[in-house]
């Protein structure tokens, strides 16, 4: 005979929020006055980084549906849209922000996330501090609570990934857990308790996309990484969590996850955990970009000399493949053209990955002549360094063969990750300048330049994103 039905057991209480919280405890009780210096000096190039790759992205056509959606969908509030300068819903400026953020991939990269933690943190704070007038160190704090718990939830949600080969690879992309953590933003600047912030993390854990990572790689679209709904399902937890509505267990609660969570408060993995980018494409072709960028300093290579180049790499690198991109997304995600756009431009920003660029003949002809093998050594070494081991690198050699026959090698060069060297505040202010150029009126940048740098003394730090928004030139106008 079956067991029968215990109707009693479906209004058992959630004895789970009673106990001990790491995750909420960090979230609900983190103050300005605990932040060390070199985490807040982190934050603020995190928040001038993710700026600068909205700017890049304002104008491609997966941010100007997400605005065009947000304004139609949701009334004006607040908060800004930085495609379109006009005032959004805080819901809908996160989303369409977050979109922007990621649309040219040349936002940040963030330790055991395998994703973009700045392009949903940023957007979702920015939102948050427009409605409610949060101080420049409220903001900053609260930056900061987005990324230390984005490290921790992607680290739950991908856990078991790292020892996967990429073929078999089912990893989830940025919005999974970029949801719970700017459900831990909102739930940090709306003051709610402990109880409530513990469904909020739960609520967005549960319902967060999907995202499986691995298919967008295979057949690139706007999706990307999902980071929109990531923002935006985060926020929506938070606030159903403070009307009363109830979530799951978060996994950041979980026994088997609290190696993760412990240290939360005691140990910031934001001065180590980021990586910011140089080039507008995926990550898995820097160490190839790299070593293009050793060989040009040492030789001119004018890509009509070039009759050949091979690329030695790792299984996820090659996975991007060398078909011709007919859109910006499959120039992302692709491992010719960001190389033969790097031998032909000198560069590869958001300008060689415009869907206007991709009609290049030279980079067309070259990306035609560029082959990518997979080697033992260098799939080893990426095995190594997605557990964290030393020995580990993420690496790449490039072999190009001139037109009479001499061979050009660069070696085995490696694209260091965690912590990342170099990256000063002046090397930051640059990279904003960079990609400011074209999209905000010239005067205006110093002046964006000093207020980030003197956040921390801002009463109303909203006053930031109208003075941006200020300055936008109309897409297009160019």
């Amino acid at each position: 005979m079956p067991a029968p039905f215990r109707d009693d057991l479906r209004s058992a209480p959630a004895t789970w929020t009673g106990g001990e919280s790491p995750a909420a405890g960090f979230v609900t009780r983190l103050t300005w006055e605990q932040l060390p210096r070199e985490v807040i000096d982190r934050a603020v190039m995190c928040l001038t980084d993710t700026l600068a790759a909205m700017l890049a992205g304002r104008a491609s056509r997966s941010a100007r549906a997400a605005d065009d959606l947000a304004h139609a969908w949701w009334p004006a509030g607040a908060a800004t849209s930085i495609v379109s300068g006009r005032p959004l819903s805080t819901g809908g400026a996160a989303f369409a922000n977050a979109i922007a953020a990621n649309a040219v991939d040349i936002d940040d990269c963030g330790i055991y996330t395998w994703g973009h933690p700045g392009a949903q943190v940023v957007p979702t704070a920015l939102a948050l501090a427009e409605e409610l007038r949060l101080s420049g160190r409220e903001l900053l704090t609260a930056i900061v609570v987005g990324y230390e718990i984005a490290f921790r939830a992607g680290r739950c949600v991908n856990h078991e990934q790292s020892a996967v080969h990429s073929a078999e690879r089912t990893y989830r992309a940025c919005g999974s857990w970029g949801a719970v953590a700017c459900a831990a933003i909102a739930c940090h600047v709306l003051g709610l308790d402990e109880a409530t912030t513990r469904h909020a993390l739960g609520i967005a854990e549960y319902d967060s996309p999907d995202l499986p990572m691995m298919r967008a790689i295979d057949t690139p679209g706007m999706v990307k990484h999902g980071v929109g709904f990531g923002a935006l399902t985060g926020l929506l937890s938070a606030d159903l969590a403070r009307r009363g509505f109830t979530g799951i267990e978060p996994s950041l609660d979980l026994a088997r996850f609290r190696p993760y969570v412990d240290d939360l408060g005691g140990d910031y993995y934001l001065p180590r955990g980021i990586t910011w980018k140089r080039f507008s494409s995926c990550a898995w072709t820097h160490p190839a970009l790299l070593a293009v960028e050793k060989l040009r300093s040492a030789h001119p290579l004018p890509p009509e000399v070039i009759d050949r180049v091979v690329i030695e790499t790792y299984p996820d690198a090659a996975r991007l493949g060398t078909r011709l991109p007919e859109t910006t997304e499959e120039a992302q995600f692709n491992l010719a053209w960001p190389v033969a756009a790097l031998l032909v431009d000198g560069r590869v920003g958001p300008d060689q990955v415009a869907e206007s660029r991709l009609t290049s003949p030279e980079i067309t002809a070259l990306c035609r002549r560029i082959d990518v093998v997979v080697t033992d050594e260098l799939t080893r070494r990426y095995y190594l360094s997605e557990v964290n081991d030393p020995e580990g690198s993420d690496s790449a050699v490039v072999t190009v063969t001139l037109t009479d026959g001499t061979e050009l090698s660069s070696g085995r060069v490696d694209h260091v990750l965690y912590p990342e060297p170099g990256w000063t505040q002046d090397e930051m202010r640059d990279k904003f300048s960079w990609l400011a150029s074209g999209r905000l009126e010239p005067a205006s940048v110093p002046r964006l330049l000093a207020a980030l740098a003197d956040l921390e003394s801002a009463d109303d730090s909203s006053v930031l994103m109208r003075d941006l928004a200020s300055s936008l030139i109309p897409v297009g106008a160019n």
